[in-house]
């Protein structure tokens, strides 16, 4: 006779063996988008080299992706949410299998451009519609976190394999292959996902139509301010930069008006009146703005200061993505001990430290620096799968690919807001340290809205995840 306990663990084996595949299809999202990025940047010198490009174009190469995903990502995820989240997966891999041809087999700079913007296209529909999937799908723990963690550990690896392999299959196959590689993985994961997906549920609401006004705000919007952002550190062009970010924010306030008064709109605004979703987005906003003086001024940091080349300055930082893999592996069975406010207030003073502590050093020893970049790595794991089961996984379902949306968009404007500060510090004379140290300040910060806002349920909200419910302005 079988006993219930043995009953409880195989019936959690078979449900782990069946559920494996889809957590690690939902992942794939993450990975191609990442390595892509990553993997291409190390390809820019040849591709300028086939194409006779100056590096003011050649930039757009890789500009024009980070902005596609950012300007499309809010409207992406209200499409998931409207449509349904296995139509819009499917729809966004098919895009990314011909938009990666398209890019690795053009002939010439435009089409290359254009590769890049339906990648961009498609990564800011993939990433919504997965990450809502993997909140509706595996809505009780420990899957709940452990697919958020498989997700954060696609993310870290993708960006070391991207970090390290760019320049190998560059260097061996050429740059087209960096993108013709990433081909038959979005393949094989359309084909996976038509397979393992359950069909998408009738939507209640059938008759909802999506913000055609809202989502031209919202693009519009976000990249003027992205684009602006971007642009702001070129002494060339920094009042046309500033004028472009500022009409940004213009059409972004344009938005919040536009939002409260449609019956139907794009962002509903009562998903702010979340506590916790809100806190999980200034928190997560708060760490990407560390991230950046980590990697992106620690980067020019190396070049500028101790004359590192950007592939030796990248393998120098690498020890960061080492800790990420390491602790994003095990994040899901530390917040299940712990819970999410226990183990986030201490990742986000660690992360603090550690980016104090490397500011401090001033050094390019990596034998030095490594330990320190580990440490930010492992405590950073945590933070995205916590975050992200804080803020998605509360969210009504009908809400989900929007607060999905949302939470990713803090990565693209949180970290261009940092760097535009961190620059223009920079150009004032502040100097990498005082940058840096604003960047620990801006992790610590995180802590603080941790305890603040991630406290306890939303007030008048006892089970905002209910069947039905939807958290409206």
């Amino acid at each position: 006779m079988t006993s219930a306990t043995e009953t409880s663990h195989q019936e959690t084996a078979d449900g782990g063996l069946s559920r494996w595949p889809v957590a690690l299809l939902l992942a794939s999202a993450s990975f191609l988008v990442l390595f892509d990025s990553l993997a291409l940047a190390t390809a820019l010198p040849s591709i300028g080299a086939d194409f006779r490009l100056r590096p003011g174009s050649l930039q757009w190469v890789i500009s024009l992706y980070s902005l596609s995903i950012g300007a499309f990502l809010v409207l992406g995820g209200r499409v998931s949410d409207l449509w349904g989240r296995r139509r819009t997966l499917l729809a966004s891999l098919a895009l990314c299998t011909a938009a990666g041809l398209v890019a690795g087999l053009a002939p010439g700079l435009p089409l290359l451009l254009a590769g890049r913007v339906l990648q961009g296209l498609a990564a800011a529909f993939a990433i919504p519609a997965a990450l809502a999937t993997a909140a509706t799908v595996f809505p009780e723990e420990p899957w709940k976190s452990r697919v958020f963690s498989v997700i954060a550990f696609a993310a870290w690896s993708a960006g070391l394999a991207g970090a390290m392999l760019g320049g190998l299959i560059t260097a061996h196959l050429g740059w087209r292959w960096v993108l013709l590689l990433t081909v038959p993985v979005a393949a094989a994961a359309f084909a996976a996902a038509a397979t393992l997906l359950p069909p998408d549920p009738p939507r209640r609401g059938a008759g909802e139509r999506l913000d055609v006004g809202g989502a031209l705000l919202a693009s519009g919007g976000l990249v003027a301010l992205i684009l602006g952002l971007q642009q702001l550190t070129d002494d060339r062009h920094t009042v046309r930069s500033v004028l472009i970010a500022c009409l940004g924010l213009v059409l972004l306030g344009g938005l919040v008006v536009v939002e409260r008064r449609v019956t139907h709109p794009l962002v509903k605004l009562g998903l702010l009146r979340s506590r916790r979703i809100t806190g999980s987005f200034l928190a997560f906003g708060a760490y990407c703005a560390g991230y950046s003086a980590v990697i992106v001024l620690g980067s020019l940091y190396l070049q500028d200061v101790h004359g590192l080349s950007a592939t030796a300055a990248g393998l120098t930082l690498s020890p960061v993505l080492v800790g990420g893999i390491v602790s994003s592996s095990l994040s899901s069975m530390v917040l299940r001990r712990f819970g999410a406010r226990a183990v986030l207030t201490p990742a986000f003073l660690l992360c603090a430290l550690a980016l104090t502590v490397v500011t401090l050093l001033g050094t390019a020893d990596v034998v030095v620096l490594a330990p320190w970049l580990v440490l930010w790595g492992i405590a950073s794991g945590p933070i995205y799968v916590a975050l992200t089961s804080e803020s998605i996984g509360i969210a009504a379902e009908e809400d989900r690919g929007t607060v999905s949306a949302l939470f990713e968009s803090m990565s693209h404007v949180g970290g261009g807001v940092a760097v535009a500060v961190y620059l223009t510090m920079l150009d004032a004379g502040a100097g990498y340290r005082a940058a840096r140290l604003l960047g620990a300040v801006s992790v610590a910060l995180g802590a603080v809205l941790v305890c603040l806002l991630l406290s306890g349920r939303d007030r008048g909200r006892p089970n905002p995840v209910l069947p039905g419910r939807t958290l409206r302005d």
